[in-house]
């Protein structure tokens, strides 16, 4: 049996958002190991979440960092995965995962900064010399991780003390026989400098593979420098290795999420998610770097959704809601997005977007709104729904008179006891477009069951009223259904009820209507009676 996980502070913050959680460091209760939870809501159709979906990362294994390479055994460098808590997520001695950042040896005061600052992401990296270290520092994206190493100060600058020691060496030198060998020196020394200051520059604006070698070879300070320079470009290529695994590591990621996911900054896509492009039909090389707005029908969509979402992530620091996209073969499909600033407040530094889609959602959903108000059989609006309007409209009746219609069928039992229910059905489709036919866009018809019908009439003066009601009543006398041998004529008693404020709820209403309707009746059917005549 699995042990509970309520109780767990990333199921809260899980299960009240509608983001990507990732998890303080824990110790997992089945496994006694360091982990990470990833953790997400599993929402309902209502919007509440019924759970949360979850994955774990296993602190203690040794894949999990393998490629960044925590310690380097030739000079005593070290490289740590620290959260922004400062605890210890991966070190080259296992026993110290978990531990806090403040115990680590050279790295306290560091940390001390660093925390005093309110602890920082930085991506793009920072150093400084502290405790006898050069400690580098830099955040992971798309996580609340920073990536730290350590390198012995005195290993670090070895190159430039020994490059300082070969200049006061060379000086003394040129000091020496300056007199004598100025001008033959001068043009020596001039063109290798030459030679090294363009091979640095080269170095700043072409690839690796299209650089000739540094000239290792040359003795001196300038043989010093060439190798500084060498050291330099051999720590920066190991670097962009470095980032380049990370970026891997989280396109692997991104890769296998079962959601859309892009990360977007200055208006264009810069990662992808494999189930994004899938969404959209077009590979990741296509969307990475391709403008946010290729992906909306129109440039007044676009427009939309940047009104849209600013007050949400001003107001609340994410964007949550439905936006009809377009895939790349024409086609409009409805989805369901989510947006949060990689660091909060501050959108220039990305936008991290979740898609899914909900299309065939949100055709549900209006399919079962429109059931759940309208007539199966006739199409009407049903008498929930009637009722509905007729209680909003007898509470504004006062500033807003209104006309209510109820209409019974006369001799529809004659037509259900010889033809049947079937022709009673296409006797109540057919009324009903006709009914539909005779009033107004602004009305309402509605079908309160069996053969009674209902007719809303908004700001409509009761003269207008008794048109309609005599226009309904002649087009259903008019009417003929032949069936199976027979020829079927039905009639309409009609009652009409003004409301201008005389009646406190819609049941006083319909009463009254009722009324009118049954006193037509009694005046032998097929006629109207206005309420109060």
């Amino acid at each position: 049996e699995l042990p509970p996980i309520g109780d767990r502070p990333y199921f809260q913050r899980a299960i009240g958002s509608d983001q990507v959680v990732i998890s303080e460091p824990i110790i997992g209760r089945a496994s006694g190991r360091p982990l990470v939870i990833l953790a997400m809501a599993t929402p309902r159709r209502d919007g509440h979440p019924t759970g949360i979906v979850a994955g774990t990362l296993d602190l203690a294994s040794a894949r999990l960092f393998s490629d960044i390479g925590l310690t380097d055994a030739r000079d005593g460098s070290r490289t740590l995965v620290l959260d922004r808590s400062g605890t210890v997520l991966a070190h080259p001695d296992p026993a110290r995962v978990m531990g806090n950042a403040a115990d680590e040896p050279g790295l306290a005061e560091v940390y001390r900064r660093w925390r005093n600052a309110a602890s920082p992401i930085h991506t793009d990296g920072r150093a400084v010399l502290s405790s006898g270290y050069l400690i580098s520092m830099a955040g992971i994206p798309v996580s609340d991780w920073m990536l730290v190493h350590l390198r012995p100060q005195q290993v670090a600058l070895r190159p430039l003390h020994a490059a300082q020691r070969a200049a006061w060496l060379s000086a003394a030198a040129v000091g020496l026989v300056a007199a004598l060998l100025a001008t033959w020196f001068g043009l020596r020394v001039t063109r290798p400098i030459d030679k090294l200051r363009d091979r640095a520059i080269a170095s700043l604006t072409d690839a690796r593979s299209n650089l000739a070698p540094w000239p290792a070879k040359w003795g001196g300070e300038l043989g010093e420098l060439a190798r500084v320079f060498q050291h330099v470009e051999d720590e920066r290529e190991r670097r962009e290795r470095d980032t380049r695994a990370l970026l891997q590591q989280l396109e692997a990621v991104l890769d296998h999420a079962q959601v859309g996911i892009a990360l977007t900054r200055d208006g264009r896509f810069e990662l992808v998610s494999r189930h994004f492009c899938d969404t959209f039909g077009m590979r990741k090389d296509e969307m990475e770097g391709m403008p946010t707005r290729e992906i909306y029908p129109s440039d007044e969509a676009f427009a939309a959704l940047a009104e849209r979402a600013r007050p949400q992530f001003m107001e609340q620091g994410f964007f949550t809601g439905e936006v009809e996209l377009m895939r790349k073969s024409g086609e409009s499909f409805w989805a369901h997005m989510r947006g949060r600033a990689v660091v909060a407040g501050d959108m220039s530094k990305g936008t991290i977007w979740t898609f899914e889609d909900v299309t065939e959602m949100r055709a549900q959903r209006e399919r079962l709104t429109w059931d759940s108000s309208h007539d199966a059989l006739t199409g009407l609006v049903n008498r929930a729904a009637f009722e509905t309007l007729l209680t909003e409209a007898t509470a504004q009746a006062e500033s807003e008179p209104f006309c209510a219609l109820f209409i019974d069928l006369d001799r529809f039992k004659q037509v259900n006891d010889t033809g049947g229910h079937a022709a009673g059905d296409a006797v109540l489709r057919d009324i009903a477009e006709r009914l539909t036919a005779q009033v107004r866009k602004s009305d309402t018809v509605a079908r309160l069951g069996g053969d009674e019908f209902a007719v809303l009439l908004p700001r409509c003066p009761i003269g207008h009223a008794r048109d309609i009601a005599e226009k309904i009543r002649k087009t259903v006398v008019d009417y003929r259904l032949d069936w199976e041998g027979h020829r079927f004529a039905i009639g309409a008693s009609i009652g009409m009820v003004r409301v201008d404020g005389n009646f406190d709820s819609a049941k006083a209403v319909l009463s009254a209507a009722d009324n009118a309707c049954y006193a037509a009746k009694h005046r032998g059917r097929n006629c109207v009676v206005v309420y109060g005549d």
